[in-house]
């Protein structure tokens, strides 16, 4: 067994204001040992949009949350005024399903991975973009052991986009 450290953010404010205050909880999580890539992917990796995306082992695989929300620039031209009634609180106001607008996207699971099946450097799974609302086919590809390439996909995964996430320095985690 093994000790699996998931990081929540609390609120935090938009763009602009420095690292969310992080809650680290322990939860116990029973698994064999590690591979190479699992060690690389779990963690905490900041997006192209300066937000905080958290990778944790789970039931299904590998779950992606939001850990910390930074509101992207062309969200920000917009709907500026709507984001900034929304305070702290920024919710999936972009989301297809008008039952899912309220919810916040602190938090937000976005990315699910299919477990590990071999020491590849590439592992399959879905994202939500909360940018549009959408959810694609995609794949994770390590780049190195500090970088990873998300990429969301459309039309039976012949077109495909990507964005490198950087990992996080536990220093401002």
């Amino acid at each position: 067994m093994r000790i699996l450290t998931i990081f929540l953010a609390l609120p935090a404010r938009l763009a602009g204001v420095g690292a969310a205050l992080l809650v680290s909880i322990g939860l116990a999580y029973s698994a064999s040992a590690s591979s190479p890539t699992e060690q690389v992917i779990l963690g905490t990796w900041i997006t192209e949009t300066r937000s905080y995306v958290t990778i944790v082992a789970c039931p299904a695989g590998y779950c992606g949350y939001i850990t910390k929300v930074v509101v992207a620039e062309q969200i920000l031209k917009r709907y500026g005024d709507e984001v900034a009634a929304m305070g702290d609180n920024v919710v999936d106001g972009l989301n297809k399903d008008p039952a899912l607008r309220n919810r916040p996207l602190q938090g937000l699971q976005i990315l699910t991975l299919e477990p590990i099946k071999s020491s590849s450097d590439r592992i399959n799974g879905k994202i939500y973009n909360p940018e549009d609302g959408e959810t694609y086919d995609g794949f994770l590809e390590i780049v190195n052991a500090d970088t990873i390439r998300l990429s969301g996909c459309v039309l039976f995964n012949l077109i495909c986009r990507g964005e490198d996430w950087k990992r996080v320095p536990i220093s401002i985690q």
